[in-house]
């Protein structure tokens, strides 16, 4: 998906801080599971182009990458309620505690995916394709 947005900081040469402008947040067809509105998010600029603040960008955000982040935020935890529930029961534990456990084990497994996503954020930001109008 291709995004137009303005460049609010330069953080490092590969990596610069943007926000969506409300024009291109109204015809997002995301907009309604979007967590940057009116925020600002960073974006990498693998392509080194000589990027501005104020500047008008075009960032890309891999499909692939996008549903695989929210299925891998999403599963990953709730999948891990079962386990724990089975091992709990399995050492001879109730019924309350062992749901307890569970849930517990649902906590772990969304700290596991923010750890995870801290590590390989990199593959997971939206790059910057092409500079629409420059801050001359």
């Amino acid at each position: 998906m291709l995004e137009v947005v303005t460049v609010q900081n330069i953080n490092a040469k590969d990596r610069i801080e943007v926000s969506c402008s409300s024009a291109a947040c109204e015809g997002c067809k995301g907009g309604l599971f979007c967590n940057t509105k009116k925020r600002i998010f960073e974006v990498a600029n693998t392509e080194g182009l000589a990027i501005e603040k104020g500047d008008s960008v075009e960032i890309h955000l891999q499909t692939g990458r996008t549903i695989g982040g929210t299925l891998l935020t999403l599963i990953a935890p709730l999948l891990l309620f079962p386990v724990g529930y089975y091992l709990a029961k399995s050492s001879g534990l109730g019924e309350g505690i062992s749901t307890l456990i569970a849930l517990g084990a649902i906590a772990v497994g969304f700290v596991g995916v923010w750890l995870y996503f801290k590590v390989h954020e990199h593959k997971y930001l939206p790059t910057v394709e092409r500079i629409i109008t420059s801050n001359d």
